[in-house]
């Protein structure tokens, strides 16, 4: 009978484990806010948020995702991405930052 119990234990705890997982790289996001179109360049963006997660094309642009993703078997999940979009010279074009996360608060930069 404790074999039992310790066989379920081990099988409940490993259930809780591979129940929750995440996807990507968990980045600041205190320095969203500094991103500014036409004057941040890629190595700024380098140097605050490391390598993205996956490099593209859009319109003949680069574009740079980051991406991080929290979701667990109990059905939440929670996702944060930054999506920017660089010009030719390597120099912020555009940007895009969405969240779920419940805590984090988006101000728009003026």
């Amino acid at each position: 009978m404790i074999y039992n119990s310790k066989i379920f234990l081990a099988v409940f705890l490993l259930f809780l484990l591979v129940g929750c997982m995440t996807i990507g790289r968990n980045f600041q996001t205190l320095d969203i806010p500094r991103i500014e179109n036409d004057k941040t360049t890629m190595n700024d963006i380098r140097k605050t948020f490391g390598e993205p997660n996956r490099k593209g094309i859009e319109d003949g642009d680069l574009t740079w995702t980051y991406l991080y993703y929290k979701l667990n078997l109990l059905g939440s999940k929670h996702t944060r991405d930054l999506y920017i979009k660089f010009d030719k010279n390597g120099v912020v074009k555009s940007f895009t930052y969405n969240t779920s996360f419940p805590d984090e608060e988006i101000k728009p930069s003026h």
